[in-house]
């Protein structure tokens, strides 16, 4: 069964009736790197009130948080007529909705920085299955590849970037490029980009993901772009649907 969903030339969506087995979201307790402008102020979103800010001044961190939203800056030293920027790593704690977020900062000569905090585990299965209530399998697969497509995912979906290569055709390089965990639901979409090899089209067809390398439990598949010039590349979104959940 093919669908017209997305809005780009000649994507569809193949959804397998027979088989029913989101800037990246930092979720709590887990320890992750970062990077952050050493001269711009950063801003950090919680997806609900954001509770406090832990760092060491002596590292030359500022902070302050009001409603949804903490703002980091690093302080800038003067040495004469030259500006000294911050290049010292920091850890920075965040609390949001009673949650502990840990931060281990390093500063960049870059420009500012967003970073998103994901729902603790339980209010992320909450806000999941109200996003999804009364969607039969068919739209949620829907939803989460059109979200998939905007890049623009809820901050209760976990997102991760495993950067994985893959062979499914000598004609084609194929590289994961995300992998986005709607827990509660059961679902998790694949975010794959398809690059042809050859020196002349190259015809990509959904059926070419329907393999054990991709998943045992694929829903749907959904190809921006069929047909690809020499060098040309496509975004291919899969959906699985994971083990029942708890």
């Amino acid at each position: 069964m093919i669908h017209k969903i997305l809005p780009a030339a000649a994507a569809s969506f193949l959804l397998l009736s027979t088989v029913v087995h989101a800037d990246t979201f930092i979720t709590p307790e887990i320890p992750v790197m970062v990077e952050m402008s050493n001269r711009d102020v950063n801003r950090i979103v919680c997806p609900g009130q954001m509770n406090d800010l832990i760092f060491s001044q002596e590292k030359g961190l500022t902070g302050h948080f009001s409603g949804t939203n903490a703002f980091i800056k690093f302080k800038i030293k003067e040495q004469g007529e030259e500006y000294v920027y911050a290049d010292t790593p920091s850890e920075l704690f965040v609390v949001c909705s009673d949650a502990v977020y840990t931060l281990l900062v390093t500063p960049r000569d870059i420009p500012s920085v967003t970073l998103r905090l994901a729902s603790p585990q339980g209010d992320s299965f909450k806000e999941n299955l109200a996003h999804y209530r009364n969607l039969p399998l068919e739209k949620q697969a829907l939803q989460i590849i059109r979200e998939a497509y905007d890049g623009a995912y809820p901050s209760s979906y976990r997102v991760s970037a495993p950067d994985v290569q893959l062979t499914l055709s000598p004609d084609l390089a194929i590289q994961l490029l995300q992998s986005v965990e709607v827990d509660g639901v059961g679902l998790r979409l694949k975010k794959y980009r398809a690059q042809s090899l050859k020196q002349e089209a190259v015809v990509l067809d959904e059926s070419l993901f329907l393999s054990p390398l991709v998943s045992t439990s694929i829903l749907a598949v959904a190809v921006e772009e069929h047909t690809l010039a020499p060098g040309g590349t496509t975004m291919v979104y899969v959906v699985e649907k994971k083990e029942s959940e708890q």
